[in-house]
């Protein structure tokens, strides 16, 4: 570790604005002006979410059951956040049911429309509450997230309380806990949940739960005709009839007759009925007892299967046996060793047949497919008759190398100065995925993220530690740009059990070190220390000059932001000595900006401004422009405090312009808030009220911890 997380350190005397709310004590999130103060500064706000997937033109039916429901929750008390749920058995259609419904009331919700798996029906099991609620509120609140379920569950709380109301898709519930911990806070608000299953607990809470049916013949017929044509459903009304029995009237299973009545516009529906019946038949023979809707959709599953080319099938099969949330050509090249034209190719083929979900597109990773709880189930079943042993073995360890190799070329593109370790392929990376720059490796780590998350506790729970470690260490650009320290936290633990198991004293030292900046994000700073201390006495042991230094730093901003600068000092003119031994030139200035705030926070301004200037030349030299900028903002608030106010001035002014070159939004409100409190000490008020204005405005799309900090400041 070589680099902070961006904003690390903060002052120690840091003011929130807090309220209480059950057993914790959060931040609360606020809109508006500041008396007479207006935000002329463009904002960079999250879009309102709009998460809802189009209703197709082939709608059909339901009209009841939608007209029922809307009346139901324009009954309901304002004051109130209504539950509505939706039951039943697999390809009934409660998903299509549920964002028909709320695509209907979007203008009564304008704060958004999020849309929340749970995969409750899962093979690898429901999704974990800290992942759900840090994508939650990602979408509504940018800046770092607090560590600990009931922490973020109480922030999404303040947030959406903050908000207009907003809609909840919350599909695939399996149990009632899971709606609870996440509702919204304040009022307005709107819940509606799917489930395979009854949640009778729920009848306490007021919720409305509607059990759907199929569709009836009438309905069915219409869904065919409006998909197929007329024509071809007026033609062979017997074999429509037999279609329909044969699914049962269940959506999912005439949406994927219908696929493959498409794809083949000259085969009849009695070939379609035909094939449908002999899948019906080996279901039945091939599981004991299944229940009826589950079987129907299984057989037309595997019509859809055998529709499919060898590849596409093989491919279907093997990246099913992944861990991951969602694939694309490169990855599935990767598994099936093809290229990743072919392997597109092939992807297109299973989604365009009905047995993958295309995502959308990314700039870095082209296509994106999901296979929905069925198919993946399905998928997974063929597998296990038709791979052969050790074939999932295998497909694992290929997506977990290309996977490690594509985070590493992000991570030594994001970071170069990142400590470098070795990384250990079993199957190198046949066409490794390219970046053509740092803003398209940034957004291919955070489209990945739930799926590197999802391959670090897979690849922990099958024994593979090296890759743990060093997939939680390659993925340190991530975690330093999304801050979202409950994952922070969770995935280190893993990594540095995994390093010890290892035996790997460097990778141990590593993940520590990462493990413990994580530990301060979230304000634990006594388990911090303890990371670093550890860290310290390893390094020691090895003779390792330059983790000793790190760990030396890292405990210096860990007694800062605790509020104890002695004991920081004492630390970090350690770490700076040995960073001068091994002519650590940026090392040096680095803990020298963090020297020269702890100065500043005792009120020694001239101690300040030698360490802070002195910062600013080496790192103009070693051509570092964003920490040059760092260390000016500071230096210039170093001559307000000695009372050299022009020059606190131009070098504030100097520093915003800086970094408005290098992009870093952080920062320019961060010199903002700076340079305000340098021209209020120089009696200029508005102009300080003016700045820091500025600086909430640009706080806001970015951090809540700070722009509480100037919000209070202003007001």
């Amino acid at each position: 570790m070589t680099e902070q997380a961006p904003g690390t350190p903060l002052p120690p005397a840091v003011v929130s604005n807090t309220v209480g709310g059950d057993a914790a004590v959060h931040t609360s999130v606020q809109a508006g002006t500041i008396e007479s103060v207006h935000f002329h500064q463009p904002r960079h706000e999250p879009p309102v979410p709009r998460q809802l997937r189009p209703v197709a033109p082939a709608w059909t039916d339901r009209e009841r059951e939608q007209a029922q429901l809307t009346r139901w929750i324009e009954a309901q008390p304002e004051y109130a956040v209504p539950i509505a749920v939706l039951t039943g058995p697999v390809g009934i259609g409660k998903t299509a049911l549920a964002e028909r419904l709320l695509h209907g009331l979007s203008g009564r919700y304008t704060g958004g429309q999020l849309h929340v798996d749970l995969r409750g029906q899962n093979p690898d099991g429901p999704a974990r509450p800290g992942d759900v609620l840090g994508r939650m509120l990602r979408a509504i609140l940018p800046g770092p997230l607090p560590a600990g379920v009931e922490e973020l569950a109480a922030w999404w709380r303040s947030a959406s309380a903050a908000r207009a109301p907003m809609c909840l898709l919350l599909d695939g519930v399996s149990h009632a806990d899971q709606i609870h911990r996440l509702m919204p806070g304040g009022s307005g608000h709107l819940v509606v949940a799917t489930s395979r299953i009854p949640l009778p607990e729920l009848a306490r809470h007021g919720a409305a739960t509607l059990a759907l049916s199929p569709l009836d013949h009438v309905a069915a017929r219409s869904y065919l005709a409006l998909c197929l044509g007329d024509d071809r459903v007026q033609q062979e009304g017997e074999a429509v009839t037999e279609l329909i029995g044969l699914t049962a009237g269940l959506p999912l299973a005439l949406a994927l007759s219908i696929t493959q009545l498409a794809r083949h516009p000259d085969r009849p529906l009695s070939a379609a009925v035909r094939a449908l019946g002999a899948s019906r038949r080996w279901t039945a023979s091939t599981s004991p007892a299944p229940d009826l809707p589950g079987a129907i959709v299984t057989a037309a599953l595997d019509t859809a299967y055998a529709d499919l080319s060898r590849p596409a099938a093989r491919l279907y099969r093997k990246l099913a046996q992944l861990p991951v949330e969602s694939v694309d050509g490169s990855l599935a090249a990767t598994v099936a060793l093809l290229t990743p034209a072919e392997a597109a190719g092939l992807l297109e083929e299973a989604a365009t047949g009905g047995l993958l979900v295309r995502d959308g597109d990314h700039p870095v990773r082209g296509a994106v497919f999901r296979y929905s709880s069925a198919a993946l189930a399905h998928a997974r079943q063929h597998a296990a008759r038709e791979e052969t042993d050790g074939a999932e073995t295998e497909v694992r360890r290929r997506a977990a190398d290309w996977y490690l190799a594509a985070t590493t070329a992000a991570e030594r593109l994001l970071t170069p100065s990142h400590r470098h370790l070795d990384r250990i392929y079993v199957y190198p990376a046949e066409h490794p995925v390219e970046f053509p720059d740092r803003a398209a490796a940034l957004s291919w780590l955070d489209a990945q993220s739930a799926n590197l998350l999802a391959m670090i506790r897979a690849v922990h729970a099958a024994g593979s530690y090296g890759m743990v470690w060093q997939l939680v260490h390659a993925m340190w650009p991530w975690w330093r740009a999304a801050r979202m320290y409950d994952a922070w936290i969770d995935a280190h633990r893993l990594g540095l059990e995994a390093a010890r198991l290892y035996n790997s004293d460097l990778a141990v030292q590593e993940m520590a070190n990462t493990l413990g900046i994580g530990l301060r994000g979230a304000r634990s700073f006594d388990e911090a220390a303890r990371c670093f201390t550890d860290v310290l006495a390893g390094a020691r042991e090895r003779v390792d000059v330059r983790g000793e230094a790190q760990a030396l730093h890292e405990l210096g901003a860990t007694a800062y932001e605790a509020g104890r600068p002695e004991e920081a000092v004492g630390h970090l003119e350690q770490a700076r000595t040995l960073r001068e031994s091994r002519e650590d030139r940026r090392g040096v200035a680095l803990t020298d900006i963090l020297l020269g705030q702890v100065h500043l926070s005792r009120g020694d301004a001239a101690a300040a401004i030698e360490v802070l200037a002195a910062a600013r030349a080496a790192l103009v030299e070693v051509e570092d422009p964003h920490d040059a900028a760092r260390a000016l903002a500071w230096l210039g608030r170093a001559y307000s405090m000695a009372g050299r106010h022009d020059e606190a001035r131009r070098v504030g002014w100097t520093a915003q312009q800086e970094f408005e070159q290098t992009g870093s939004r952080q920062w320019m409100a961060r010199s903002q808030e700076l340079l305000g409190e340098s021209v209020a000490a120089a009696g200029a008020e508005e102009e300080a009220r003016e700045l820091f204005a500025r600086a909430l405005a640009s706080y806001e799309p970015l951090s809540i911890t700070d722009a509480a900090r100037v919000r209070a400041r202003l007001s």
